[in-house]
């Protein structure tokens, strides 16, 4: 193979790699982890008091699913002490990459404590 087709296959094997998986960039506070998070999608569903302790934006590429992120959204959640996420947006970016820009899922949600 020359080296032209193995870096370029290699590029595709990364590209395929990152865009498989989930990521959380989470901003706010931090308390001891949880075990379990409820996941509501609006506050009036919340029969609980809370405060939100934090926002955070799960992303993915073309080949995650929403429900990848949705679970990625909640692992972080519980590793940053929250009780509950609320789901406040869903939709869609482009990113640049080195060959144009892709298309990435986004899921905004707040990390809730309760009272």
């Amino acid at each position: 193979m020359s080296e032209n087709k193995l870096k370029l296959s290699s590029i595709l094997i990364l590209i395929v790699i990152i865009g498989c998986s989930a990521n959380v960039n989470y901003v706010g506070k931090e308390f001891e982890p949880t075990t379990t998070v409820d996941a509501y999608f609006q506050a009036e569903e919340i029969e609980k008091e809370y405060t939100i302790i934090g926002h955070a934006i799960g992303s993915g590429g073309d080949f995650v699913s929403n429900d990848k992120v949705q679970k990625k959204l909640i692992e972080e959640a519980k590793s940053k002490g929250a009780d509950a996420i609320l789901i406040t947006g869903i939709g869609k970016s482009n990113i640049p990459s080195g060959v144009g820009s892709e298309t990435e899922k986004q899921i905004n949600a707040s990390f809730l404590k309760y009272k």
